[in-house]
């Protein structure tokens, strides 16, 4: 099947053995009880094969309400998928199943979600620094309103994990607000909480990378009036803990986001993610990026 018949949100894509694996949020049931994930192969992103169930979250009683941005990471020969569900004080977490291919199946790694439990906590993404694993995630609604805003503020927190992924070590920490950023604006989000009942500083889809300089560049997704964007954040020392510089310049503004990044077969940096941020019509679509002034920059969107 063509990329353009895939719906699909949240793409996540890794290269492995000469193939390209790509995971998400099933598109058509977003928000719903979905059951799982799918996984699709590919030799040069544009053909790939009909989905494959990767994760069956109903086998593992975790099909209590939607399964969102699932993104697999390998670590030491084992392949590691984060994802959110809901968890048992009914909010949301991120949990860490593991496979021994990038095929599946996956099974959960521990049993219950890594993040922290009286928060709630999606779109975690693991990062290994010097050695050290790592997991940054967005805690976001629905217990993160603040008054003085009259919004929810999302915010990107971080945690160190243990050597096996399955404990945090230490505290977590807060990188940033969302609404830190000069180009953040709190917006009414119609895809959770009741609508335009809802305003929100959204902090969705932390991706963390090292720049050939050792800075670190994370990438994250707000709605900024209605159109969803890929916002940056800089670590120019290196350190996990910052401190983060925000980025004035959007990396990607034409309503898309839950972006990530990847190498392509032939050595192409790719920054993958959907469009449009509109329910039934997402896509994946995939771009080559470039390091440029110490930043990456969009060079074109890829053929695909």
């Amino acid at each position: 099947m063509k990329n353009c018949d895939i719906h699909i949100r949240d793409p996540f894509v890794i290269f492995e053995n000469g193939r390209y694996y790509m995971y998400g949020t099933r598109g058509k049931n977003y928000g719903i009880c979905v059951g799982g994930f799918d996984v699709y192969e590919s030799s040069d992103l544009v053909c790939w094969s009909e989905p494959r169930q990767c994760f069956d979250s109903a086998k593992f009683n975790m099909n209590t309400g939607a399964n969102w941005a699932p993104e697999v990471h390998k670590y030491n020969g084992k392949y590691y998928m984060l994802a959110s569900f809901p968890t048992k004080n009914e909010m949301f977490g991120t949990y860490i199943l593991k496979s021994s291919s990038p095929l599946g199946p996956f099974e959960p790694l521990t049993g219950d979600a890594i993040t922290p439990h009286e928060q709630s906590c999606i779109d975690g993404t693991l990062f290994v620094n010097d050695g050290i694993p790592y997991i940054f995630y967005s805690h976001d609604w629905p217990d993160n309103y603040v008054a003085d805003e009259g919004a929810y503020v999302g915010e990107i927190c971080a945690a160190q994990l243990s050597a096996d992924l399955t404990q945090i070590v230490g505290e977590p920490w807060v990188v940033f607000a969302s609404n830190e950023s000069l180009i953040s604006k709190a917006t009414p989000d119609h895809n959770v909480l009741g609508g335009q009942n809802c305003v929100r500083y959204g902090s969705d889809a932390p991706f963390v990378q090292k720049l050939s300089d050792g800075s670190l560049l994370l990438t994250w997704s707000p709605y900024l009036n209605d159109n969803y964007v890929v916002l940056s954040a800089v670590s120019q020392n290196g350190n996990i803990k910052g401190p983060w510089t925000h980025i004035t310049e959007m990396l990607f503004d034409k309503d898309g986001g839950h972006a990530m990044f990847f190498d392509t077969h032939d050595g192409k940096r790719c920054m993958c993610l959907h469009s449009p941020e509109r329910k039934m019509f997402e896509r994946a679509h995939f771009f080559e990026v470039k390091e440029i002034d110490g930043l990456l920059r969009v060079i074109k969107e890829l053929e695909v």
